[in-house]
């Protein structure tokens, strides 16, 4: 998806996929923030949200006691999202930027967390070369990256998704530990259809037995 096209339906207000956090499948989202916080107490470390959009999962994750930063490209998201973050009193660093070119947005290092609520699956594949190499670059050496990704198809301007393979060609030096199916409930007919899934990955890590929760 292009930069127009986000714009466009910022513009319109027509941002569908911001409904995820108030949907079951967010439960599957919070289960696996669970899954990386898991025998810790907060302050958690830093955290990363690709296309942060309005920042509904940067400001829950900085509620749970994380350091988190959020960057986006569309202007009218990220101003959103810091007026979000205010009035629920979190303090969030939010970045207008690409997340194709993140140490060129000076998003920082050493992050322990990153997060992809949807916005790699929709990128050209040297865009999404580009995201590898710098989330290589701008994360810690025992970090997790938490994505939602569809299957791989042709959508027009939809996002084109990814396959287990397309990911682990994104991120080389991670390993997919989890493949989970997405909760269905109360989605449209048109995104059942594009089989979205869950995915988390760490950093150097041997990969197990047994993937997948569906």
């Amino acid at each position: 998806m292009s930069v127009p096209f986000y714009k466009f339906v910022y513009r319109l207000g027509f941002t569908p996929w911001e409904r995820l956090a108030t949907l079951p499948a967010s439960k599957q989202i919070l289960d696996l923030f669970d899954s990386v916080e898991r025998g810790r107490q907060p302050p958690f470390g830093s955290a990363l949200e690709l296309g942060c959009g309005n920042g509904s999962w940067s400001v829950r994750l900085a509620a749970r006691g994380w350091s988190v930063t959020g960057v986006d490209i569309v202007p009218k998201a990220v101003r959103t999202a810091h007026e979000r973050a205010r009035e629920a009193g979190q303090d969030v660093h939010f970045i207008h930027g690409d997340v194709a070119a993140l140490r060129t947005a000076n998003v920082g290092s050493g992050f322990q967390l990153v997060l992809d609520m949807g916005t790699v699956h929709g990128l050209t594949p040297p865009q999404r070369e580009a995201v590898g190499r710098d989330v290589n670059a701008v994360s810690a050496a025992d970090a997790t990256l938490l994505m939602y990704a569809f299957a791989p198809a042709r959508r027009g301007p939809l996002p084109r998704g990814m396959s287990w393979s397309d990911i682990e060609a994104t991120y080389q030096g991670w390993t997919i530990v989890d493949e989970i199916a997405f909760d269905m409930t109360g989605m449209p007919d048109s995104v059942k259809k594009d089989d979205p899934r869950w995915y988390r990955l760490s950093r150097n890590e041997p990969s197990s037995d047994g993937v997948g929760l569906d």
